[in-house]
């Protein structure tokens, strides 16, 4: 995912200012990079996410179509591709 830097600091020998973008090398480091305020998210499109708690649409309809199927609420962590194949799965089981 992609990063907006909040204020100037160091990452991966880069020096970043506020508004420069970049690239978090691991899930972990994104998380403290965003919960210590020193990155935002960003949008695909390179703009800032102004609710990086939003879940996009896609992955919502999936979700709904896991639990018609499965008749159980998907894992949390899935992604979209994860999500796809075990309905997938379950089509082919029954």
């Amino acid at each position: 995912m992609q990063l907006i830097a909040s204020r100037p600091f160091t990452y991966a020998t880069r020096r970043l200012k506020a508004g420069d973008y970049f690239v978090a090398r691991t899930m972990a480091d994104h998380r403290v990079l965003v919960a210590t305020g020193r990155a935002k998210l960003a949008n695909a499109d390179g703009t800032l996410n102004e609710n990086p708690d939003a879940v996009p649409d896609a992955l919502e309809k999936l979700r709904a179509e896991y639990y018609e199927v499965v008749g159980k609420r998907p894992y949390h962590g899935w992604d979209a591709q994860m999500l796809a194949a075990k309905i997938s799965e379950a089509r082919t089981a029954d």
